[in-house]
């Protein structure tokens, strides 16, 4: 469930500014003044708080980080946790993840037989559509 900043945004950049993953840009488009990068975007929503004219609406084909679609909601993966593309891996570039009581991420893309091989919904959503295009 990434977030679309709408035509109704006014500019005034409290969004980008209020956003700890640092997901929010300047658009060079002038219908829509900032842009959402969805694989930044962990759903925390301080910039639909901080926002002063509702400029936000909800993507729904993309999953929610640790919720609907994304495989760390899973009891499954109790203790799981993953970087949030703060840390990236250095061969295919995805979404690094850390097993419970260890503190060394890996990729479960190219590390497969370190846990598991579940991957990040949203990094999966941004190559199709880059692949697609």
């Amino acid at each position: 469930m990434a977030l679309v900043i709408n035509s109704s945004c006014i500019g005034c950049g409290a969004c980008e500014s209020a956003c700890p993953q640092g997901a929010i840009h300047q658009s060079d488009n002038f219908i829509v003044g900032y842009f959402v990068d969805p694989i930044m975007c962990n759903d925390c929503n301080l910039c639909i708080s901080v926002c002063p004219i509702d400029g936000f609406e909800t993507a729904d084909t993309w999953a929610v980080c640790y919720k609907r679609g994304c495989p760390l909601s899973s009891k499954h993966y109790n203790g799981w946790t993953c970087s949030q593309y703060n840390q990236r891996c250095k061969t295919c570039d995805g979404v690094l993840w850390t097993a419970p009581e260890s503190d060394i991420p890996y990729c479960p893309v190219c590390d497969a037989s370190q846990g598991h091989s579940a991957k990040c919904p949203k990094v999966n959503q941004a190559k199709r559509l880059l692949f697609h295009r």
